[in-house]
Formats: structure tokens, C-alpha cells, sequence
């Protein structure tokens, strides 16, 4: 893999998995082909069959975005997470969608097929002793995701100056220096000739940021959630009008125009403009708790042209909502719009 630390968190979940069952062999079978989303695949040997589980593993359960892992797992033989620490209410969201977990500390759930015969393997219960600082990682602070989606959506700034990145971002010198830094140290930054810098493994790059974005950056750019009118229809977002550019649809109505392929249940607004000027606009009212309208500040500096923002932050969007359904219809926009970004 190219993560070093989900290498090593691999290690210790076949460790933990041989402590708990000695008298199973595991070993890692392959890293899978190209095309496949998830780390690794493992294999039990237990009594005369063999047993595979497809792995995929997450430095920490915290950070997780479920449509993301949906996606990483989707079509996989006895599909399975592999974290830190997966605590009760994970691991039931987990087991109801037929997904496996391994974690370091030691809590286990298997349910798999062996001589056509079912086999459970469930250990719960068990709590980390203390929980591992994650060392400061400057491409994936508020600040560094800035940098590192700047990159993302245009990986030829990889060889512009850090002034420049830095204007284009809206970050600090400093903040771009120590973000390539850290691309660099992990392998996603690579200069592949004498001064000429390459953006590499863009598809584990980006699922780490989005991982990130949805932990650290996008809570804090939160303006509120609304609810419409009782005439208004979340579905008709369309007849919808903004004040473009200031404020774009991103989420499920960005993924809608995108493919056609999606009736938007939630609204998902990205905007410079004051808030109650929104909610004006577009006849909103506050509702905190339950609102299925989410307006948030826009993280980068100049707006680009369209009614939505751009593919890479919508495939995040929908990667990063509760709604299982929005799963596929971001793969739909990983092939059709972001591949090219990532090649």
C-alpha cells in the first residue's frame, strides 16, 4: 500500500486477529489487483478450507466516510474493515450492512461461509488502554486541505511557484511549504526530473482528504441548516435561483446535474454571501436539528463559473452523507468527472 501507517495497522490487525484465534492461519493472500478500492486481502486457513475477506483499512474509525467505504468495499468477498478502535455504535452500523471488522484493541466480527456452513466469530467490548496522538500532518490541517485540494483540482500547480499556490488557495506561504512537505514525505508529491514536481497516487491522495475534510475542515465552514417553505420542494432545485457565482449547489443537487441520475432528498450549498441573504434568496428557514438544507462558507478564494462547485468537492459531498443511495451516484461521477483529475 502506499500509506505506510495503514501497512502497519494491517500488520497488527493480523496480529490481533492471531492472538484471539490461534488456531486460524492468516496471511495476506495479495494486495488487490488495479481497480479494485479496497488495501488488501487477507486469508483465514481454518481446519482443511480456506476463507478470504477482503480488506479495507482506516488509520481511524473517527475519520471514517461511510459512502466512501461503501464504495472501497463495493462487490467484495466478505467485505471487512480494519481500524484503531471500532466502538459499539460502529460496529452495529457495520454488522447491518454485512460488513466485517477487525480493530488493534481487539474487538472482532466475522460472519462468513466455511464448508458451506456458517461461522461467527464476535468479540465486543474491549476499549483501547489510551489512545495514540496522530503526529501533525500539514497537508491535512484546515488549512493544509486547502493546499491539498488546490492540487487536486489542478495538479499542474504542483510546479508553480508557492507564492502562487499560495494567491490561488488563499493560504500563508508557510502553510504551502509545509503541505508540500508532507506530500512529499508521503509519496504523493514526487519530482520525477530535475525540477519538475508530479502529483502521484492521486486516488489515495483524495481519499485521504476527503476522510480529512469531513473531520476537520467542512464542520467548521457550516452557516446552518434550514428547512423550505411548505409550498417549496427539495426536488425542484432547479427552478432555484442563486447568485452566481457567490453561491453553487454542491452535494446532491450538483450530483443531479451531473449525471441526471439522482432526485436530490438534501440541499447542499456552498456561498460568500451572508447567510440571512441566502436564506432571503431562496426562502429557508433556521431549522438546526433536523434541516435538510446545509449552507456552508466557501474554503476556497475565487469563484469559477456554473451553478455548482466543482466535481471533486460534489464527489465528496455525496461520499460524505449518511444516504447509502448516494454511494453509486458518486462512483458515476468518479468515472465521468474526477478519473481525468487522477490519472
Amino acid at each position: 500500500m502506499v500509506i505506510t501507517e495503514e501497512q502497519y495497522l494491517l500488520d497488527e490487525g493480523m496480529a490481533t486477529l492471531a492472538e484471539f484465534l490461534p488456531e486460524v492461519g492468516i496471511r495476506i493472500e495479495h494486495t488487490p489487483v488495479k481497480g479494485v478500492q479496497y488495501d488488501a486481502t487477507l486469508t483465514l486457513q481454518v481446519g482443511e478450507n480456506r476463507i478470504t475477506l477482503s480488506v479495507e483499512v482506516k488509520q481511524s474509525a473517527k475519520r471514517i466516510v461511510w459512502g466512501q467505504l461503501l464504495n472501497q468495499l463495493a462487490d467484495a468477498i466478505n467485505p471487512t474493515l480494519l481500524s484503531d478502535y471500532i466502538n459499539p455504535v460502529l460496529g452495529e452500523k457495520l454488522r447491518t450492512q454485512g460488513i466485517n471488522y477487525i480493530d488493534t484493541v481487539g474487538n472482532i466480527y466475522l460472519r462468513v461461509e466455511t464448508g458451506g456452513l456458517p461461522l461467527v466469530i464476535w468479540i465486543e467490548g474491549r476499549k483501547p488502554v489510551r489512545q495514540s496522538e496522530e503526529r501533525a500532518d500539514h497537508a491535512f490541517t484546515k488549512a493544509g486541505l486547502r493546499v491539498t485540494f488546490g492540487l487536486l483540482a489542478h495538479p499542474d500547480w504542483a510546479n508553480e511557484t508557492v507564492r502562487t499556490i499560495a494567491q490561488e488557495v488563499g493560504t500563508g506561504l508557510e502553510t504551502v511549504l509545509r503541505a508540500k512537505s508532507s506530500l512529499q514525505q508521503r509519496g504523493f508529491l514526487k519530482e520525477v526530473r530535475q525540477g519538475e514536481w508530479k502529483l502521484v497516487n492521486r486516488k489515495a491522495l483524495l481519499d485521504k482528504w476527503i476522510e480529512s475534510y469531513a473531520t476537520r475542515l467542512q464542520p467548521g465552514l457550516l452557516l446552518g441548516r434550514y428547512r423550505l417553505l411548505k409550498d417549496k420542494s427539495i426536488a425542484d432545485w432547479q427552478g432555484q435561483c442563486l447568485e452566481l457565482p457567490q453561491t453553487q449547489w454542491g452535494g446532491e443537487p450538483a450530483a443531479d446535474g451531473l449525471t441526471n441520475f439522482l432526485q436530490p432528498a438534501e440541499w447542499v450549498l456552498y456561498t460568500r454571501q451572508p447567510a440571512r441573504e441566502v436564506m432571503k434568496q431562496l426562502r429557508l428557514l433556521p431549522d438546526p436539528e433536523n434541516g435538510p438544507v446545509r449552507l456552508y462558507n466557501k474554503f476556497w478564494p475565487h469563484d469559477e463559473p456554473g451553478n455548482a462547485v466543482s466535481p471533486l468537492l460534489v464527489y465528496a459531498d455525496l461520499l460524505i452523507s449518511d444516504d447509502p443511495r448516494n454511494a453509486e451516484v458518486a462512483q458515476k461521477i468518479l468515472d465521468t468527472h474526477v478519473q481525468r483529475l487522477l490519472d
